[in-house]
């Protein structure tokens, strides 16, 4: 099954997924599975293993056991505070107060987490398909960039996965240092960016940029050097523009450009 097809599927079930209150990865990986059929596509299930979708759901459900604690004890305190309010206690009904803003920033801080890639810190799909999208189209107009490690299977192969972690974490660091952007860790070593006040040619710029620094720098791991770059499609988009309309433009410049590259190492 191709790439970009993967991609959809993984969607499509995530987007099916959404009407549920608690999901469970055997639930996601028995919508996945109906979805490849519906395909007619007969694949091999590890890809759910391989792409860590289990843990994700796992840190979900584990997210939101603690938000219901939180919500509870938030109950709790309501009850406390009518008895406090009632009885006239000023005293009681002041630390209450305190410990209810307590927990309401901590059940924020829960819901947030879902949202956030453990390994780069750049936000996750969930967020993108939460958040910027609706029916899987555009909110509002703006410009998406696509953006892929060059040779990344080979730095992990070479140096290890743990090094490949640390090339991960520091291109989401690159990335979201540019004012004006979301970063998105879309899978393995992609990454998209999106702006919704930054114009088309800006965004290029900017990666261009990044390629031009890393030319210059190297990459240190446990005694090892190796260099480090991006290759990246951008598209200026509109409010309803659907998503995978726009992600297979982007694509496609992205290719372009790892071919571009690869022609000019063999003549070099």
């Amino acid at each position: 099954m191709e790439h970009a097809g993967l991609k959809i599927v993984t969607d499509d079930t995530l987007k099916e997924l959404r009407s549920f209150d608690v999901i469970t990865p055997d639930l996601y990986t028995d919508a996945f599975q109906s979805r490849l059929k519906g395909m007619g596509v007969d694949a091999d299930l590890d890809i759910l293993t391989q792409n860590n979708v289990p843990l994700i759901l796992d840190k979900i459900l584990k997210i939101q056991k603690e938000t219901q604690e939180g919500t509870q004890e938030l109950k709790d305190n309501i009850d406390l505070a009518t008895v406090a309010i009632n009885d006239k206690d000023e005293k009681a009904l002041a630390a209450i107060k305190v410990h209810m803003n307590a927990l309401q920033n901590r059940i924020s801080a829960l819901e947030e987490q879902v949202y956030i890639d453990d390994l780069t810190k750049a936000h996750n799909r969930k967020w993108l398909f939460d958040k910027i999208l609706e029916d899987d189209k555009f909110k509002q107009n703006g410009v998406l960039t696509f953006i892929d490690l060059d040779k990344f299977k080979v730095i992990n192969d070479t140096y290890g996965h743990i090094a490949g972690d640390k090339v991960l974490f520091l291109i989401s660091n690159v990335l979201q240092k540019l004012e004006g952007v979301d970063v998105i860790r879309f899978g393995g070593d992609e990454f998209i960016m999106i702006s919704f006040d930054k114009e088309l040619a800006y965004i290029e710029n900017y990666i261009t940029q990044i390629n031009e620094g890393f030319k210059t720098k190297s990459f240190k791991f446990q005694g090892h050097t190796f260099k480090v770059s991006l290759s990246s499609g951008s598209s200026a988009f509109e409010s309803g523009t659907n998503f995978h309309e726009i992600t297979g433009i982007v694509d496609e410049k992205m290719y372009e450009a790892k071919r571009r590259k690869k022609e000019a190492e063999a003549t070099a």
